[in-house]
């Protein structure tokens, strides 16, 4: 009898007794794993034994991780080990699994106060209810950074009755309190309630917590450092009073989305406990030695790692005396072509320009613009937001674009996609009826040249407005697709798009990468180039704490390991002391 393909690829992790350790571990564990580990290889070999040896029908696994991307990188690592997202496997954002396996199915049984029918607000309605809270209570426009200041609150304060929040700035605490009363008053739950009111079923109703366990028994979560304290409460809860068993993988070094409420400790904690097995992943498989010495002097207190195979790699300093237009015109007139020239094998796609925020990336966009570059940004300033929808989208688009043919997305897949997104229907014939549409759509438009625009006008008509109307949950989607549906029109960011160019965004080798620095995450390449590094912008100086400090630090740290074998730090005038640290280092 043949060895599962999990079983064959499990052999290559002989070579490394860690990696091996966490696949073979048999209870709670915490992989502890730094830049080019090999976490996501581990965890996906893991996921396939654990599904073929540990969980029978009708139970299922549940994989829970950050982003979209993180699910469509786990499902596509999946796939080539044979295992498909089906009836057994479940695969999702932490704010997907608290709507659909939490709040959806037993809020309004615990009686918990939330909509009926429940409808996830959509970015517009949040800005525009948050406003009118902060205008009826305190008589003024919210500023910016005061929504942030609320969110991160609301992320880190769970506990609305205790006292730490009736001892909390009460502008905050009072703008808070009626945004949520009007979401309510509206019909409407946003992200952060949709997760306080997952973690008041967990923690509060113990037959929510039986009801958990006895359909997840074991429950992976991936990028554990970027998830915040209402799941790690949640993990708690069901750790210590059901017994779910508990595999968690991440980095505190690389928690960088403190501004959404992650802290790095919690991973240290979980890790801690006396009933959880830790594991340290040490051998870093990217990253070049120089890269891996000058990374760690960005940090308080690193982790020891190796390198995997000695190489030695480059870190190179540019004092380039401009603003950051200039230093992206730098980067790709002179330093991109020269990369590409002395590595015959490297394409565009090899090189990622990082930066901290979008207003870089304008300027990097401006620059690729006007030298004729063909690019992927990926930041807010980006024509493509990334969303469960549109991550189908694409997905269509490039079965439509030659996967068909191909294999790179089968029918198959599209179709538990868009069953994921169609949770309502409930009944056989509504649900033949609704996917021979989607099927119908797909087969009549095979063919990679059609403009985008009418591309989206069509795969609308057919299917994708029908999700909106059916689905409340999805209302944060609904803006996004009118947005990407402007954006391919006439004038528009992505108007020259084809069905196979929208397909292929990020994928293309041809196409070298602007991204910000949260937005590299998990990401690798040959070459990273660093524009924008001056001091005052990294840390900011708005990063006046030392909790903001370190995390810019970390955040730096993720962009340097990005890199393979080579890195380009630039500035202007006067550098970042993050620079002045990697200078140490090398």
């Amino acid at each position: 009898m043949s060895k599962p393909l999990y079983a064959i690829a499990a052999e290559s992790l002989n070579g490394n007794e860690e990696q091996l350790e966490a696949y073979e571990s048999d209870g709670h564990c915490v992989v502890l794993a730094g830049p080019g580990a090999g976490k996501t290889k581990t965890i996906t070999i893991k996921l396939a034994r654990l599904l073929e040896e540990q969980v029978r029908a009708p139970q299922r696994l549940v994989c829970i991780t950050y982003s979209n991307a993180c699910v469509g990188e786990l499902r596509s690592r999946l796939k080539k080990l044979g295992v498909a997202e089906d009836a057994r496997l479940h695969l999702a954002t932490v704010h997907s699994f608290c709507l659909t396996e939490l709040v959806l199915p037993y809020a309004r049984l615990a009686g918990l106060d939330v909509p009926d029918p429940l409808v996830v607000a959509s970015p517009a309605q949040s800005r525009k209810l948050f406003e009118q809270a902060h205008m009826e209570t305190l008589g003024s426009p919210a500023p910016k950074w005061f929504r942030m200041e609320c969110d991160r609150l609301r992320r880190t304060i769970v506990d609305q009755g205790s006292k730490e929040w009736q001892n909390w700035n009460r502008r905050e605490t009072a703008v808070v309190e009626a945004y949520q009363q009007l979401l309510l008053d509206n019909g409407l739950i946003d992200f952060d309630g949709i997760i306080l009111t997952a973690l008041r079923l967990i923690e509060d109703h113990g037959w929510v917590q039986q009801c958990i366990r006895a359909k997840y028994p074991i429950i992976v979560i991936d990028e554990y450092q970027d998830l915040g304290l209402p799941l790690h409460r949640m993990v708690l809860a069901l750790m210590n009073k059901t017994g779910v068993r508990i595999i968690a993988v991440g980095d505190p070094d690389q928690s960088i989305y403190g501004f959404t409420g992650a802290q790095p400790w919690l991973l240290k904690a979980l890790a801690a406990l006396p009933k959880v097995q830790a594991v340290r992943l040490r051998l870093n498989y990217r990253c070049a030695d120089q890269i891996i010495a000058a990374s760690k002097t960005l940090l308080p207190d690193p982790a020891e790692f190796k390198s995997h195979d000695g190489r030695q790699g480059t870190i190179l300093f540019y004092q380039l005396e401009c603003d950051v237009r200039g230093q992206a015109d730098y980067a790709l007139e002179r330093v991109v072509p020269a990369l590409l020239k002395e590595n015959e094998k490297w394409r565009p796609g090899d090189i990622a320009l990082l930066y901290r925020s979008f207003n870089e990336g304008n300027s990097a966009a401006a620059a690729a613009d006007k030298l004729g570059y063909d690019y992927f940004r990926l930041d807010n300033g980006s024509p493509i937001k990334r969303s469960r929808v549109t991550e189908w989208l694409t997905d269509c688009a490039r079965w439509c674009a030659g996967g068909w043919h191909s294999g790179a997305v089968t029918l198959g897949e599209i179709l538990k996609g868009w069953r994921g997104l169609r949770r309502s229907l409930t009944r056989e014939p509504d649900i033949l009826g609704a996917r021979a549409k989607v099927i119908t759509f797909l087969f009549a438009n095979r063919d990679g040249a059609i403009p985008l625009q009418t591309w989206l006008v069509g795969i609308g008509a057919a299917c994708v407005n029908e999700i909106f109307e059916g689905e409340p949950g999805l209302g944060d989607e609904q803006e996004i697709f009118e947005e990407l549906l402007e954006g391919a029109k006439s004038g528009g960011k992505i108007a020259g798009y084809t069905v196979e160019t929208f397909g292929n965004q990020g994928r293309s080798p041809d196409q070298i990468n602007l991204m910000t620095l949260h937005s590299s995450k998990g990401l690798e390449f040959q070459a990273v180039i660093m524009i924008g590094l001056e001091e005052g912008a990294i840390p900011s100086t708005y990063d006046r704490t030392m909790e903001a400090i370190e995390e810019a630090g970390r955040l730096f740290y993720v962009g340097l390991t990005r890199a393979m074998n080579s890195v380009h730090l630039m500035y202007g005038f006067k550098e970042s002391p993050l620079v002045t640290q990697v200078r140490k280092g090398t």
